[in-house]
């Protein structure tokens, strides 16, 4: 594949989604804003945050709509990020790409990270996903059925089961085909292993009917196997200056990755309290928070910064505290040396906030969190991650790479055409 389209809903997914073909040594950019002019034409893989994961479902499918229309070219592949936890709009999203970019190939489980698709439902470490602490959080409801939630947005679907995924990747080929030309607009396929995610893409990767992909990045891993490695020189990443941790996510995974790291390195710790964010800079208590944040980076510590919880906070209101997060860090930006960002509508609004457009792909610290170079200002090296992605250590093991880096070590990274 010379050439693929990546949208994502917010930017972690966008960036974990990309990490994968910079992996193989592709060149890979990361647009924090589709409509900012730049050239994106010698890049091999565009990924754009649509930013769209809580807008309306109508408002969303017609921004899917207009993206795909503008960035699309002939020849290029296209990869419809999806969370593997199913939060957002994404079966009207899929719905509305459908028409001009073929059969939806589903397989959004990430069985690495315990997301698994069984009987067309999807599971977390295998629990029905309606019945986990995400979707509680979010006031989802319903049942996680794949099928039944594309056929709510107008989609036929098909769906192959576990004997269908592995079957060979001639025959899968073959039963792909089928749908196609059965005139159904999608197919769902069951994974529970990598083995089965692996079988998908060889299967799916030279149909000669016009497709598209759904996925978590679990499956784009593998398509970018499939398509091979580039020879390639690897990425510098250099720290110079303090590592800020910031965890604008409210998911429980979140919060006890952030206590894990603050214990383990005894750095300082700031709750900013969600009144004091909500207010913004006519609370009494802005100032003084912006005045200890800029004293702290500037002896060229290391800080961690978390949404402090007051009883009364709404998941709905999440975006518009991560964005008074933004105001208040925005005009320390050229104290940071580097940021960790857990949540994507965190990591959009701060990067945006301090003027930021774009990531290159640089490494992964894990898999699904990618390293970057923020394109911008100056290059800053930013990892990004999913507020209820990762494991106990995750926030650790990302700042334990961070100084690894600013100590002058080298660091694992990825080996990019680009770079």
């Amino acid at each position: 594949m010379s050439r693929l389209l990546i949208i994502a809903d917010d930017l972690s997914g966008a960036a974990d989604c990309a990490s994968a073909y910079a992996r193989a040594g592709r060149e890979t950019l990361v647009m924090i804003d589709p409509d900012a002019p730049g050239d994106v034409g010698t890049a091999d893989v565009v990924a754009l945050d649509a930013d769209s994961r809580r807008m309306p479902a109508t408002t969303a499918a017609q921004l899917h709509l207009e993206l795909h229309a503008r960035y699309a070219i002939p020849g290029q592949g296209f990869y419809r990020k999806i969370d593997s936890t199913l939060r957002g709009n994404f079966a009207a999203e899929v719905a509305a790409v459908g028409s001009a970019a073929g059969l939806a190939i589903v397989a959004p489980a990430f069985p690495t990270a315990g997301r698994t698709t069984r009987d067309g439902r999807q599971y977390l470490n295998g629990v029905a996903l309606e019945d986990t602490e995400i979707w509680r959080s979010e006031g989802l409801s319903g049942v996680a059925h794949l099928p039944t939630m594309l056929e709510r947005h107008g989609m036929t679907s098909a769906l192959l089961g576990r004997a269908d995924i592995r079957c060979g990747a001639g025959k899968l080929a073959g039963r792909l085909e089928a749908v196609a030309r059965n005139g159904l607009q999608a197919v769902v396929c069951d994974v529970e292993t990598e083995d089965d995610l692996r079988a998908i893409a060889q299967a799916s990767r030279h149909l000669h009917a016009p497709c598209f992909w759904v996925g978590s990045a679990g499956l784009a891993v593998h398509l970018a196997q499939v398509d091979g490695a580039n020879a390639a020189q690897p990425v510098k990443v250099a720290v110079n200056g303090s590592i800020l941790t910031v965890v604008g996510s409210l998911s429980g995974v979140s919060k006890a990755q952030a206590e894990r790291l603050q214990q383990a390195t005894g750095m300082r710790r700031i709750d900013i309290p969600a009144g004091v964010l909500r207010q913004g800079a006519s609370d009494p208590h802005w100032s003084g928070l912006q005045q200890a944040l800029s004293a702290t980076l500037g002896q060229g510590d290391d800080l961690l910064l978390t949404i402090g919880v007051d009883g009364t906070v709404d998941m709905d209101e999440g975006l518009h505290l991560c964005q008074g997060l933004a105001r208040l860090l925005a005009p320390l930006a050229g104290l940071l040396g580097a940021l960790i960002s857990t949540g994507g509508e965190t990591a959009r609004a701060l990067l945006c906030a301090m003027h930021y457009r774009g990531l290159r792909l640089a490494g992964e610290i894990e898999p699904g969190v990618p390293l970057s170079i923020a394109v911008g200002p100056r290059p800053l090296p930013v990892i990004t991650k999913a507020g209820a992605f990762g494991n106990r250590d995750t926030l650790l093991h990302c700042h334990a790479t961070l100084l690894q880096a600013r100590s002058g070590a080298s660091i694992p990274t990825f080996h990019t055409k680009g770079s």
